[in-house]
């Protein structure tokens, strides 16, 4: 018997030249390469003006207070903790993406992170949150926001679509009262009036979070809504025809599919969250904003506003677009837009 041998042929070659590129993206006829030509002459212009500037800037303001600028006035004896946070940390990220490339279990993953959080709870126990301030507090600010509305907003959304009148009237006067706030009202109302319940029982930096995690929560809620009501009714009827529960159906087949479909949404959101972390200068916390504000009153840099402002423009960019492009990453593993 004679044998058969398949010759394996290596796929095509799809990748387009440099060249090839070019011409398909930028001078791609006579309309697409007037338009190349105006956006490089506008390009050109602008950095003839801002070239100079940036060879002739005064970056000691930034360069000669990075301490400052990752922890604020925090004591220097309690410095060395914050650092070792920030480590451990900055660990956890890294292993979890090695980790989610390797397919871990979600479950180990979520075990390593609860330790991580009590070592680095336990590590940080002696700082107070007044004392913290720079990147570093922005930071807090802003997970701590994340991690508190989005179980929340969970909650608020599902009672947004539930069967009982009561629970979905709540529900959606909270959504709409909330969004009907501007955020720097809600934080200035948290750190005035909030104190005249609580007292002194609260820092400046908890009334702030709070104030975050209440604002946030409304418009996660109003974003799982929106992914809940996305997936077809077909998928809850056929849920309760093999006799699942309302409760087993929204958390086994209704909830996974609509948690995929509201990603770009709560990415964007948490994005705008991180940034409006900003405001709460406006109430005396001296995180990266804040931290340039009194630089600048220091006068050996009254002159320097210009680069501290480029250096927080260019650090907020930085971490909004990480978390856009891992959002977009997670997007293309789970498949999003793809029929």
């Amino acid at each position: 018997m004679t044998a058969i041998h398949a010759q394996v042929l290596a796929p095509p070659q799809t990748r387009p030249s440099t060249r090839e590129w070019l011409q398909h993206n930028l001078f791609d006829g006579i309309w697409n390469t007037l338009f190349t030509v105006a956006i490089a002459a506008l390009l050109a212009l602008v950095m003839a003006r801002v070239g100079p500037w940036i060879a002739r800037a005064h970056w000691g303001v930034i360069a000669d207070h990075p301490r400052f600028w990752l922890i604020g006035l925090m004591p220097v004896e309690l410095a060395l903790r914050a650092y070792w946070a920030g480590g451990l940390l900055a660990l956890m990220v890294l292993l979890t993406l090695l980790g989610v490339r390797a397919r871990v279990r979600p479950a180990a993953l979520l075990s390593a992170w609860g330790g991580i959080l009590i070592a680095v709870a336990w590590v940080m126990s002696p700082v107070r949150l007044d004392q913290i301030g720079g990147l570093y507090l922005t930071l807090l600010l802003a997970v701590a926001a994340i991690a508190g509305s989005f179980p929340i907003g969970v909650l608020v959304g599902m009672g947004r679509v539930s069967p009982l009148p009561v629970v979905r009237g709540l529900c959606t006067l909270y959504i709409e009262l909330i969004r009907g706030i501007p955020f720097i009202t809600m934080l200035l109302w948290f750190s005035v009036f909030v104190t005249l319940v609580s007292g002194d029982a609260l820092s400046r930096v908890e009334r702030a979070m709070v104030a975050m995690i209440v604002f946030t929560s409304a418009y996660v809620g109003e974003i799982v809504r929106a992914g809940i009501q996305s997936v077809p009714r077909g998928q809850m009827e056929a849920a309760r025809a093999v006799g699942l529960s309302g409760l087993a159906t929204m958390r086994h087949v209704v909830l996974p599919q609509a948690v995929k479909n509201m990603i770009p949404a709560l990415v964007g959101q948490f994005i705008s969250l991180f940034k409006d972390t900003s405001l709460t200068v406006i109430i005396g916390l001296t995180e990266l904003v804040g931290t340039g504000r009194a630089l600048l009153a220091i006068t050996q840099y009254l002159h320097d506003v210009r680069e501290v402002y480029v250096f927080l423009l260019l650090t907020y960019f930085a971490f909004s677009y990480a978390m856009s492009s891992a959002s977009r990453r997670l997007e293309q593993r789970l498949g999003l837009g793809e029929r």
